[in-house]
Order: structure tokens, then C-alpha cells, then sequence
């Protein structure tokens, strides 16, 4: 297979294959049980002699499936692979009480999910949006697990923008509120849901929300609301970074994602033609960049 050949995540949604259905059929989906929840995971084996083992992290209101347009061009560059929902995240179970979802449980539960899937001794971990900012946390906590770090459409401090605003909305209101302001904020009528006028990819989008914890969903909008600059303390752990966007990702300013990287002496690569999802806009470039990354290290 010559995977250069291989769909763009949004390209396929354009088609109506959801992220969930791009799964390749060399994946399976299973569950690890973590702090006594079940905690929903898809794993990758590497096509061929194995390079090494990489973790994907979710970003928020997200779930594994996100990372499915890029699992089979990481295996076929010698990569096991491993992605998950976080707790209270759709597909995987999660308590209902918000102080359960604090940063430091979040990365916790990162390094008991590679020991109990085995997939030491070193991890080349990546975290998208959010799941930067748990990864960061991860690292922090147990350096010496992981191989290198991806921050991936992630920043090292709160993000600004709308967040406070989406925030209000999401304690007042609830989930539908969060859903509500997004709609608006991307021009698009906030009422399909009820007149039952989703397509196909919006009503997975939108299942995905409504099927998130709530409680996960407040904790981590907190948590960015109120995210702390750990960059020094990142750089001492001497883990290899790679700080990586899309040319258009519209979560965290570019410049600020640009100064982090050159605080860590971290490699730094924005990939053209891509927002704050590069992996599903872009698949095979993502997929290419993130394996000869991994490769170096």
C-alpha cells in the first residue's frame, strides 16, 4: 500500500464517514481499566519489525476516534500505536463528582494505562489540544516514561479567546449551551439540532458532546480557563519535544505556540493547509512528520 494514497480524515467526513467508521480494519478497539473505570482505547500493531510505541491524547470534547485517519500510515512506519478517551469522554466511563477530573488525575491515569497495556519502557507520547496540556502533566510527573512529547495544536497557557464565554455557558446552561455558542460563533443555525436537521457528520459531532460527562466536560474547560505555564519546568525534564500546528489552527495563537517551542529548543514544524485538527486535515503529511520525528528519538 502506498500510503502517500491515503484519505485525509476530512476528505472522508466530506463523503460522510465519520471519524468512528475511518477506524482501519488492523485496529481493534478494546478497554483498560483505570482507577476502577473502563476506559475506552484503540490499538495499532506495527506493520513489520516495531520502531517503537506511541500514546495519543484527545483534546477536549474529544475522543480515540479522532486519531483513526492516521493509525494505519504510523503502523506502516514501524509504530505500535495507542489512542483513548480520557475518562468522562465519550466511549470511556467517568465519575460524576468534578474534582475527580483534576490535571493531576488526568496524567495519572496516562501512566497507570501504559503499565497496565505494557507498553513501556519508553513512550513517545502525543497530545493534541487538551490533551497537550494532560500530556505536559504526564511528563512532568514521571519523565523518564516517555521518549519524546508531542505538544500537537497545543499551547502552554490558557488559550484566551472565547473560552471564557463558552465556559459561562457551559455552568450556567449545560452541554447544549457549549454546542449553542459554537454554533453561532461558526455561523451555523444553533437550532438544527432540535428541528433534526444535523448531517450525518454534525450529529456525530454532536453525539460525541451530549455522550461526554458533564462533570469531564467542566473540569476540563477549568482547567484551560485556568492552565499555568509549565514550560521551564517541561525544558528541565530534558524529554525531547516537538511542537507542531496546522497553519490555521485558530485554538491557541500561533505566536504563542512558536514561543514555546523556542523557550524548549524544541523541533517546530506548522504544517500548510491545516487547522487545529492538522492530523484530519492533512493525514499523510501528519503521519509522515510525526513517525520521522519519533524516529530520531
Amino acid at each position: 500500500m502506498d500510503i502517500s494514497a491515503v484519505a485525509n480524515g476530512i476528505d472522508l467526513e466530506a463523503q460522510g464517514i465519520t471519524p468512528d467508521r475511518q477506524i482501519p480494519p488492523l485496529a481493534r478497539r478494546e478497554q483498560v481499566t483505570i482507577d476502577s473505570y473502563d476506559l475506552a482505547t484503540i490499538r495499532i500493531d506495527a506493520i513489520g519489525p516495531a520502531r517503537g510505541t506511541a500514546l495519543l491524547v484527545p483534546g477536549y470534547t474529544s475522543s480515540a476516534d479522532t486519531f483513526n485517519c492516521i493509525l494505519e500510515p504510523l503502523a506502516r512506519r514501524g509504530y505500535n500505536v495507542v489512542s483513548f478517551s480520557q475518562r468522562g469522554q465519550q466511549l470511556s466511563q467517568g465519575p460524576s463528582d468534578v474534582s475527580e477530573y483534576s490535571l493531576e488525575r488526568l496524567g495519572a491515569d496516562i501512566h497507570e494505562l501504559i503499565t497496565t497495556m505494557n507498553l513501556g519502557p519508553r513512550v513517545h507520547l502525543l497530545g493534541h489540544s487538551f490533551g497537550g496540556v494532560v500530556s505536559i502533566e504526564a511528563v512532568l510527573q514521571k519523565p523518564e516514561a516517555f521518549a519524546s512529547l508531542t505538544m500537537w495544536n497545543s499551547g502552554p497557557e490558557c488559550m484566551g479567546g472565547d473560552i471564557e464565554s463558552q465556559r459561562h455557558a457551559l455552568l450556567e446552561y449545560g452541554p447544549r449551551a457549549f454546542y449553542l455558542s459554537t454554533r453561532i460563533a461558526a455561523g451555523l443555525d444553533p437550532d438544527a439540532d432540535i428541528k433534526g436537521e444535523l448531517n450525518l457528520v454534525e450529529q456525530y459531532y454532536y453525539d460525541r458532546l451530549m455522550g461526554t460527562n458533564p462533570a469531564q466536560l467542566e473540569a476540563g474547560i477549568t482547567i484551560l480557563a485556568n492552565q499555568v505555564n509549565k514550560t521551564a519546568q517541561l525544558k528541565a525534564t530534558g524529554v525531547p519535544v516537538l511542537v507542531s500546528h496546522g497553519a490555521n489552527d485558530d485554538a491557541w495563537p500561533i505566536p504563542m505556540q512558536r514561543e514555546m517551542a523556542e523557550e524548549l529548543e524544541a523541533d517546530y514544524w506548522v504544517i500548510a493547509h491545516a487547522g487545529h485538527s492538522a492530523h484530519a486535515d492533512r493525514s499523510h503529511t501528519s503521519a509522515e512528520l510525526l513517525a520521522t520525528f519519533w524516529d530520531e528519538h
